[in-house]
């Protein structure tokens, strides 16, 4: 039986393992469970249809990372850790971009990647990875390779889904 999809908690300490992921001098802050958008049902909806990513990261502190600065930039974010999560998640969901990392424990995220390309010809997915492996006749929107600078993930991401920062 495969596990529930996992989705990243929320709330993380003011300084955390996963600030040393992104070179950034973003504030730090305190989340307010009852001032996020995704618990307001009107600005939820609107936000998920507009904003809305799938993180598909293996490492728990790289998949909270991502996900705390991803949220604190405005977007929607749902967090898996293998291939089977992201299939199921996105045929249950819609998202404006997908973050892949490549090396995923129940599968190469290329073939993430591969029947995305089939599946959702126009999703744009970002690859993130800490190697510099070819991705063969696969096309990825991006690619960033491990570390990479929050003002560079996040301008990606806006030009990704045609939005501003």
């Amino acid at each position: 039986m495969e596990p529930a999809v996992t989705q990243v908690v929320r709330n993380l300490p003011l300084s955390s393992p996963c600030d040393a992921l992104f070179e950034t001098n973003r504030p730090q802050r305190a989340i307010d469970p009852a001032q996020e958008p995704s618990h307001n049902a009107n600005a939820g909806v609107e936000l998920r249809m507009a904003r809305s990513v799938l993180v598909v990261e293996d490492d728990l502190d790289i998949a909270m990372g991502l996900q705390d600065l991803l949220e604190f930039e405005g977007f929607q974010v749902d967090c898996v850790q293998t291939c089977r999560q992201a299939f199921s998640s996105i045929e249950r969901n819609v998202y404006n971009a997908v973050l892949l990392d490549l090396g995923l424990p129940d599968g190469d995220g290329c073939s993430v990647l591969e029947k995305l390309q089939v599946s959702h010809p126009s999703l744009p997915v970002i690859v993130l990875t800490a190697s510099n492996r070819d991705l063969g006749p696969l096309r990825a929107y991006a690619r960033l390779t491990k570390p990479w600078k929050r003002e560079e993930l996040c301008g990606i991401l806006h030009r990704a889904i045609g939005t501003s920062s």
